[in-house]
């Protein structure tokens, strides 16, 4: 299989997550330095003696850019590179048209699909980059600023299944998928006995319960993180940390 670093780009109107190729990379940067006229060139990224040009996705306004991915020609800015995979490209339809001027035109921008867990990333087609538009580059003394102030309010979170974030203090205990007794009823999976009967719901098949206080999750991914608590326009309040942005549901 093939192997991917999965990463995620925010920008004004969200962010979305794509997936690149491990075997076109040379290196990951944070070394950022300001080109000459933004207008031609946005700025450079510094790796092996060498700068080298930044692009990133195109069609996105204001993208945060904190990490440069690089490539032959050019570096890649990410707001945050998640973690690396390993998967099978599920390929866009060689049928599709996708020229210039098609509706479908945008779809161009990548060539397939890859699957880990229950998350899918699109593989983005490198050869369609922009220069970044309106783009915020965080600063080495800014991540800085973010890990100190983080480590200060010890805002710690487990994340559980790669997507959700509960609070630490909300967590009872974690103990074996075992234990469960199975029973499928409103949109729940089964039932634990701790201390009092709770439902559980099935995150991705893991073998670990991470029991709160009136529901369990089972999944097979648990990690413990700190980061910023945002409010997304969604209602939604969201973590943000350097692994990534997850809901936070308890």
């Amino acid at each position: 299989m093939a192997k991917f670093y999965a990463c995620e780009i925010e920008y004004d109107k969200g962010s979305i997550k794509i997936a690149i190729e491990k075997s076109l990379v040379s290196g990951i940067s944070e070394k950022f330095i300001s080109g000459p006229e933004k207008d031609i060139i946005f700025g450079f990224a510094e790796h092996g003696n060498f700068l080298y040009p930044i692009v990133t996705h195109s069609k996105l306004s204001s993208p945060v850019l904190k990490y440069f991915i690089i490539l032959q020609k050019y570096a890649f800015g990410v707001t945050r590179v998640i973690e690396e995979i390993e998967g099978e490209i599920i390929p866009i339809s060689p049928n599709l048209p996708i020229q210039k001027g098609s509706k479908f035109e945008s779809i161009s921008e990548y060539i397939g699909v890859v699957q880990k867990d229950r998350e899918f990333y699109y593989v983005y087609n490198i050869h369609n980059v922009e220069l970044p538009i309106e783009a915020r580059v965080i600063s080495s003394e800014e991540k800085e600023e973010k890990k100190t102030k983080i480590d200060s309010q010890k805002a710690d979170f487990v994340v559980i299944g790669g997507k959700y974030a509960v609070r630490k203090s909300n967590v009872k205990t974690i103990v074996s998928f075992d234990l469960v007794t199975p029973y499928k009823f409103h949109g729940y999976d089964g039932f634990i006995d701790y201390k009092k009967i709770i439902p559980v719901k099935n995150i991705d098949e893991g073998k670990f319960i991470v029991v709160l206080d009136n529901i369990a999750y089972r999944t097979g991914k648990i990690t413990l993180v700190s980061g910023n608590e945002l409010y997304h326009e969604s209602g939604k309040k969201m973590l943000e940390t350097d692994e990534g942005t997850y809901e936070i549901i308890e």
